[in-house]
């Protein structure tokens, strides 16, 4: 871990400013097992005064990670003087160290013994456990907006950059919740002790995490390289992606509730990685948004159709293929930018004339716009 911790530190590289908030955590990691395993084997018995020395910045443990990640997701943020608030919690840590060493140099104790440890430990232990968990959470934040921030560029296969990253402080967060019961037994049960049990995961977790931090380097700098050009769509896709539109639109396959990708490639006759790509790479659009479009345009039309006069509107809803009122109701706003019964009322003081059945949908402007960015002959062609 040493070996790591002075490589990411002192290794020049793209992203060496991030990889220093790495080494600094992976040495509050070292100095703290470093203390607990000490204290286990009686070190104090050789070097009496070991237990003074501050090896304990388990509160900066948390912080270091997060910046580690907002600067590898965020290239571009500079550390500024407000963000030390964050580390402000040593300071208490190191205040009951102070308190500690005082005791301790009347008593003639080890640190670890004094009244002051025994009875603020546990509440530092807490701090810290909390701390580590409310960072994960943000840092596993930060790479979810750094996929939103991402450009659609032919498939999906490069947003999975960080995802050895996110799987990674997942199986970290995972062993340190398990520190929790680990330490309740120690609190409650001095004479049993099951850190030790917890101490080569949590080393060969975080031993992996730099390892794997060193060795991707590289490819980190070949995936945001800006020089990535995006390859154009063969003609075959294009054809196969119109052909799916007017397939969907004349078998009217969205009227089905339980459409899926699965049975909708079942019944194209394709396999569900085929249909997935040509939604993805030709049509930009997901699963879900594809058909929702063909559902809300059918019922719009249905709502202008005095055939469906004697139907309510969430009769016309289940007949387009939605399965539940909110569920209609949501996507049809998202989509309209109305309720249906806003949507409706608007259209019936419209006077459509002839144009009735070709109606675009209408969002929150003032003019009616044409549907999704297109108008309706090419949303059927």
């Amino acid at each position: 871990m040493l070996t790591f911790t002075l490589l990411l530190w002192f290794t020049r590289r793209t992203d060496q400013s991030a990889n220093r908030f790495l080494a600094a955590a992976l040495l509050v990691v070292v100095l703290w097992i470093a203390r607990l395993l000490a204290i286990d084997i009686g070190l104090a018995t050789y070097i009496p005064l070991w237990s003074r020395l501050p090896m304990q910045f388990s509160l900066a443990l948390g912080p270091l990670l997060f910046f580690y990640v907002l600067k590898i997701t965020q290239p571009e943020y500079r550390f500024k003087g407000r963000d030390m608030l964050h580390f402000a919690p040593l300071l208490l840590e190191n205040g009951v160290l102070i308190g500690e060493i005082g005791q301790s140099l009347r008593a003639g104790a080890e640190t670890y013994q004094t009244l002051t440890f025994r009875r603020l430990n546990p509440g530092l232990e807490l701090l810290a456990f909390t701390s580590v968990v409310i960072y994960i959470i943000k840092c596993r934040i930060c790479i979810k907006k750094f996929y939103k921030q991402l450009k659609f560029s032919g498939g999906d296969r490069y947003r999975s950059q960080f995802r050895w990253l996110d799987n990674i402080l997942a199986g970290f967060g995972l062993l340190w919740v398990l520190w929790i019961p680990v330490a309740a037994v120690g609190y409650f049960c001095p004479g049993v002790q099951l850190h030790d049990f917890l101490y080569l995961p949590l080393i060969s977790m975080i031993t992996f995490w730099a390892a794997s931090v060193f060795s991707r380097h590289e490819l980190h700098i070949l995936n945001s390289s800006p020089l990535m050009i995006k390859p154009p769509i063969p003609a075959a896709l294009r054809e196969k992606g119109s052909w799916l539109k007017n397939i969907v639109r004349e078998q009217r396959y969205y009227e089905d509730p339980e459409l899926s990708l699965k049975s909708l490639a079942e019944k194209l006759g394709w396999h569900t990685h085929e249909l997935s790509r040509i939604l993805n790479l030709v049509l930009k659009k997901s699963f879900n948004d594809f058909i929702n479009e063909y559902r809300v345009k059918a019922v719009t039309l249905k709502m202008l159709d005095h055939a469906y006069d004697h139907v309510t509107l969430l009769g016309i809803a289940y007949e387009s293929g939605f399965n539940s009122q909110s569920t209609f109701t949501r996507i049809f706003k998202q989509v309209t930018g109305k309720s249906p019964l806003e949507y409706k009322n608007y259209w019936s003081t419209y006077k459509l004339g002839s144009q009735a059945g070709t109606a675009t949908l209408i969002s929150t402007q003032e003019a009616p716009p044409t549907v999704f960015g297109e108008n309706k002959s090419q949303f059927y062609a």
